[in-house]
């Protein structure tokens, strides 16, 4: 696993993933990198959802900011309680996205992170790689199906996934991602860890299998149905 560098000034310490940084080709990024600010004022950024910002140059990458969900939200959307910098929400992205990609899965590289102190509370946000050439598996089923292989590729993803011992918090068909090879990746390691054991897998396997059926339900002509889950599950059972 790299190393995570920390550089502190003031009240904001830089989390910086080097060789993460050189595979991608840029340069270590600057404070500024981490702030949305920055990039809504450059005409290489464009609006991702939710609380993204999607970047075209110098390389293919998203920035994040973490925000809470819930009814906390409406006390303090930003703001997390401070218990030291290694449980950080973005230390800990980025420490298990150097984790999964030293281990071969498909995964995007974690480059840099941004934890900023306000008294006993921080804010922070996470540069990670952008998959090129990319969309979200959902977005496909609205416009077209995946073949019955296809459906199994993604059911043995997701057992190599849990094969490592790493639950994912938010398993659902929007944190899967289909590139124009074919190939699919997971996004999205926001409050996800490694985790012992084997009896909370069926559980995240069947979060997806929800996440499908709402889809199916919001939009007419959702190309998803039992035999596609069934695939899936055949290639879940059936790991490389």
């Amino acid at each position: 696993m790299q190393a995570i560098e920390t550089y502190t000034s003031g009240r904001d310490t830089l989390l910086l993933c080097a060789n993460q940084c050189e595979a991608v080709g840029i340069p270590l990024p600057p404070l500024q990198w981490l702030q949305q600010s920055h990039w809504q004022q450059a005409t290489t950024a464009n609006s991702g959802r939710g609380q993204a910002v999607l970047i075209d140059d110098p390389a293919p990458m998203v920035l994040r900011d973490y925000c809470r969900g819930g009814l906390v939200r409406h006390v303090s959307e930003r703001r997390f309680v401070f218990g030291g910098l290694t449980a950080t929400r973005p230390y800990r992205e980025l420490s298990l996205l150097n984790k999964m990609h030293a281990a071969g899965l498909p995964v995007p590289r974690g480059l840099a992170g941004r934890v900023s102190r306000y008294g006993l509370c921080y804010e922070a946000s996470i540069l990670m790689e952008r998959i090129p050439h990319s969309c979200e598996v959902h977005e496909h089923l609205l416009t077209a199906p995946l073949s019955a292989q296809q459906w199994q590729e993604a059911g043995r993803l997701i057992r190599t996934l849990h094969d490592n011992q790493v639950y994912h918090h938010d398993l659902n068909i929007h944190n899967i991602m289909i590139d124009r090879n074919n190939k699919f990746w997971l996004i999205d390691f926001d409050k996800c860890a490694h985790k012992d054991g084997d009896q909370w897998k069926a559980g995240n396997l069947s979060r997806l299998n929800r996440s499908l059926h709402k889809e199916q339900g919001k939009y007419a002509g959702y190309h998803f149905a039992q035999s596609n889950w069934d695939s899936l599950q055949s290639g879940y059972n059936q790991p490389d």
